[in-house]
This record gives C-alpha cells, sequence and structure tokens, in this order.
C-alpha cells in the first residue's frame, strides 16, 4: 500500500475525461494516488490491492487480472482522479504562494457553480465506475481469490462491498388468507 505505483497513466486521464491534453502532468499524478488511496483500496481491499500494484511493478499482470484493470479499474481511478483535481487545476500552489491561473485570450474564467456542476457530474461517473467495479467483483470473486482473502491483521483494509439487495416477493401463510409483501433480502 506504500508503493507509489499507479493503477493509471496521464494518457488514461487525457482519453477517458473532458481533460485537455496538454496538462501538465505533475498536476493531475498526485491527484491519481490521492483517488487510489481513498476510493479504490476501499473497494478492492488490502489483499488485491497490493497484488496488482505488485503485478505492476512486475509488469506480470495478465488474464482476468489485466481485464479488471483495463475494464473497471482504471475508468474508476481516472474519474475519482478527477473529483479530486478539479477544484485544484484552477490554481498554482508554489513557493508560499496560492494564484488564480488567469484564462487565456480565448477563455474566461468559471464560477463555482460551474465547477461544482462539473464535479458533481464527475463524481457520479466515478461512482457508476466504482459499482460496476464492486458488482464485477462480487459477482465474479471466484476469479480474485485475493478480493474475499482476510488475513486479520487490523492495518487490512477489508473489501467494501456496499449493500447488495435484490427484490423478491415473500409470501406468508395465515389460515384465513395469503399475505404477500415486497421483502429485500441481502445478497452475502
Amino acid at each position: 500500500m506504500n508503493k507509489n505505483i499507479l493503477f493509471c497513466s496521464r494518457n488514461d486521464i487525457v482519453k477517458r475525461t473532458p481533460l485537455g491534453g496538454n496538462i501538465d502532468p505533475e498536476k493531475i499524478i498526485p491527484f491519481v494516488k490521492t483517488a487510489q488511496d481513498k476510493y479504490l483500496l476501499l473497494i478492492l481491499g488490502t489483499k488485491l490491492f497490493d497484488k496488482l500494484q505488485n503485478d505492476i511493478a512486475a509488469n506480470t499482470i495478465t488474464g482476468q487480472y489485466l481485464t479488471l484493470m483495463n475494464e473497471y479499474i482504471i475508468d474508476t481511478v481516472v474519474h475519482y482522479a478527477m473529483v479530486e483535481a478539479l477544484p485544484f487545476l484552477a490554481y498554482t500552489i508554489a513557493n508560499g504562494s496560492i494564484s488564480r491561473n488567469i484564462p487565456s485570450e480565448q477563455g474566461t474564467g468559471t464560477t463555482k457553480n460551474e465547477v461544482d456542476y462539473l464535479l458533481q457530474k464527475e463524481l457520479n461517473t466515478a461512482q457508476f465506475y466504482a459499482e460496476r467495479l464492486t458488482t464485477h467483483l462480487i459477482a465474479r470473486n471466484d476469479l480474485y481469490p485475493d478480493y474475499v482473502l482476510s488475513t486479520g491483521f487490523s492495518d487490512n483494509v477489508y473489501p467494501d462491498k456496499g449493500q447488495q439487495y435484490r427484490n423478491g416477493w415473500v409470501i406468508w401463510w395465515n389460515k384465513t388468507k395469503y399475505i404477500t409483501a415486497i421483502s429485500l433480502k441481502k445478497i452475502i
């Protein structure tokens, strides 16, 4: 977990978000690390997170783990990185000062409401991909033994599997009539 291995690249962010291709990578990369630590670690849990970081570092990620990365994890990380970056992209923090970047001749500054709107849109997108990733991991946990592996160490983060419910009918027999009700049943 302490490794600085990133699950996506600057190019992934540029290709999968509205972020312009001329952005300085140093402005966005710290937010990728933050997104991984704040969001992805909670989804994957320590064991699967560490396994993927080790595989990326060794350049040995293959099979279902490569599919997991390409089809689920990268989109989740990219959009959560944007959630983290958006409030800061209009500012430069350097040498003890914070300055607002002045728009170019062709552009105008945005209002806080506009930034908040964009932030909410990115958050919705990030949450969509996070739910998609979680659903895939739960449905296919047989492919990812590290996802369900727990060792009991206090420094482990266990995957947050959310509340997985499905609707179903439950019928109770009463001596005089049927009583029907919709019941939420927890899927374990």
